[in-house]
C-alpha cells in the first residue's frame, strides 16, 4: 500500500503534465511459505507490488494555437536527441533555438526524417509554418523537414524515464499510417483528476488501516 500510496499521488501531482501516462502498481498474490526455513500454514498468503506498468490509454487533445505545438492522434511518439541517446515522447511541446531547430522547452532536440542527424530548421524570419497530419513542416510554403514518428511492437519493452519521456531496449519501426500530427494542440495527461483523487483518498485510508491493524499487534 506504500508503494501504491506513492504511484497514485505521482499520478495525481501530473495530471496537468503534457504527455503524462499513468503508473499502475500491479499486485501478485504469493506464498508466504515460499524459501522458508520453518513450515507455514499452507493456506496463508500475501500479496505482493511485484511491478509498475504504464497506462497507455491516449490523453485528450487540447487546442493551444501555437503553431509550434503538436498532438499525436493515434499510436506512436515523437522522437528525441538527447544526451543519452534517442528518447520517446508524446509531449508535444516545442519551440525553435537561436539556430532555429525544434526543440524542447528544456533544450532537447527534436529528429526529422531521415538520418540519426535529421533536424528539423525553421527560417529566420519564416511567417507561416505549417505541420501536416503526415508531419511534413512548411515555412512559407515551403518543405524544411517531416517530423519522425515510431512505435513499438511490444509496449512492455517500453519504460519510463521521468514524467513524460520514454526509453526502449527494442528497435523502434514507423509509426501505423494511421497515426497524425494535429498542429496546434497538445495531448493532456491521461489521469482524470477526479479518479486520481478518489483513488488517492481509498489508499490512504487502507494505509491506515493497516498502519492500526499493525499497531493493534504491537500493542
Amino acid at each position: 500500500q506504500q508503494r501504491a500510496l506513492d504511484v497514485t499521488a505521482n499520478n495525481v501531482a501530473n495530471a496537468n503534465t503534457v504527455g503524462f501516462r499513468a503508473d499502475r502498481a500491479a499486485f501478485d498474490e504469493a506464498l508466504a511459505n515460499a524459501g522458508a526455513r520453518t513450515a507455514q500454514p499452507p493456506s496463508l498468503r500475501y500479496v505482493v507490488a511485484d511491478r509498475i506498468t504504464t497506462d497507455n490509454a491516449p490523453g485528450a487533445l487540447r487546442t493551444t494555437g501555437n503553431p509550434y505545438d503538436l498532438a499525436l492522434d493515434g499510436d506512436g511518439f515523437f522522437v528525441l536527441a538527447t544526451p543519452q541517446g534517442e528518447r520517446y515522447t508524446r509531449a508535444g511541446s516545442f519551440l525553435t533555438g537561436a539556430d532555429g531547430v525544434l526543440r524542447t522547452p528544456d533544450g532537447i532536440e527534436l529528429v526529422a526524417e531521415g538520418d540519426s542527424h535529421a533536424r528539423i530548421r525553421i527560417p529566420d524570419g519564416a511567417r507561416d509554418v505549417t505541420v501536416g497530419s503526415d508531419g511534413t513542416v512548411s515555412a512559407d510554403g515551403e518543405t524544411v523537414g517531416r517530423v519522425r514518428i515510431v512505435s513499438f511492437a511490444d509496449a512492455a519493452t517500453v519504460g519510463k524515464e521521468g514524467e513524460s519521456r520514454f526509453t526502449s531496449v527494442a528497435r523502434p519501426q514507423s509509426a501505423p499510417v494511421t497515426t497524425g500530427i494535429v498542429q496546434g494542440a497538445v495531448e493532456t495527461s491521461n489521469v482524470n483528476p477526479i479518479t486520481g483523487l478518489n483513488e488517492l483518498i481509498t489508499v490512504t485510508r487502507l494505509f491506515d488501516s493497516f498502519q492500526r491493524v499493525i499497531r493493534t499487534f504491537a500493542d
